[in-house]
């Protein structure tokens, strides 16, 4: 089962203790966001996938008010911008812990290793993993943000609670405590692979297309394809059939 099954399953379980709220609309989950935001007095922890992932403009000062942002296509990947309306910067200036994971492709991207740089310098903390399972932000351990529909970045689900909350309390921590710093060199092991390239080997081992790798390692398709391209060159194969047994007979998917 994978973890955000395995989420789903946790918040099925309990949901009769918990308040859900749905949002429709980039507009409401912004404002949602913004509101909950505000009213956070101690913690938020932010998974952000590539499709959602946060940048350094909502840390700037704007001289003047900002023209709202186009929200991304449904399904669509777009550059690191304002973490859906979360008011980063005035939660930091009040004190509050704010930990951020995004995926490792993210130390490839200048924008978001802008955003750590200056997340960092006013006391957030930024890490990556090499896949992530869904979009998420948590408040206080007792509210959570999540998609309402996965394929959509326009729509959320509001959780209260704290029953609920703490299976994706849990989830976060498990993913936090082997994420690394993003200003921190992730490199590849000696077998000149990286954990996303491992990764990624496993899901297409199962048959699985770029729709559903990118999916579920929370990249785009088009850095499916880049990792894959890699996995091959390393591997000397010329198919991801191939890769794919040759990665299993080195013992590389264990």
């Amino acid at each position: 089962m994978t973890a955000a099954l395995k989420v789903t399953a946790a918040i099925e379980a309990t949901g009769r203790r918990a308040r859900v709220e749905e949002l429709l609309g980039a507009d409401a989950v912004r404002a949602r966001l913004a509101g909950l935001g505000a009213g956070a007095a101690s913690q938020v922890l932010v998974l952000a996938p590539e499709d959602g992932e946060p940048g350094p403009t909502e840390l700037a000062e704007p001289a003047e008010p900002a023209e709202p942002a186009e929200p991304s296509k449904p399904g669509e990947p777009g550059e690191p911008g304002e973490p859906d309306g979360l008011p980063v910067a005035e939660l930091l200036r009040r004190g509050v812990e704010l930990r951020v994971l995004l995926v490792d492709t993210a130390r490839h991207r200048p924008a978001a290793v802008e955003y750590a740089r200056r997340l960092t310098e006013l006391g957030g903390q930024v890490r990556t993993v090499p896949a992530l399972p869904l979009r998420m932000v948590v408040l206080d351990r007792e509210t959570a943000v999540l998609p309402l529909d996965p394929a959509r970045a326009d729509t959320a689900t509001v959780l209260h609670g704290r029953g609920p909350v703490a299976a994706l309390c849990a989830l976060f921590e498990g993913l936090w405590h082997g994420a690394a710093p993003l200003r921190r060199p992730r490199g590849r092991d000696r077998n000149g692979m990286a954990a996303q390239h491992y990764a990624l080997l496993r899901i297409l081992q199962q048959g699985d297309t770029d729709v559903v790798a990118a999916r579920k390692l929370g990249i785009s398709e088009r850095t499916v394809r880049r990792l894959t391209a890699e996995a091959l060159e390393v591997l000397g194969a010329r198919s991801r059939f191939q890769a794919g047994a040759r990665a299993a007979e080195r013992g590389w998917l264990r």
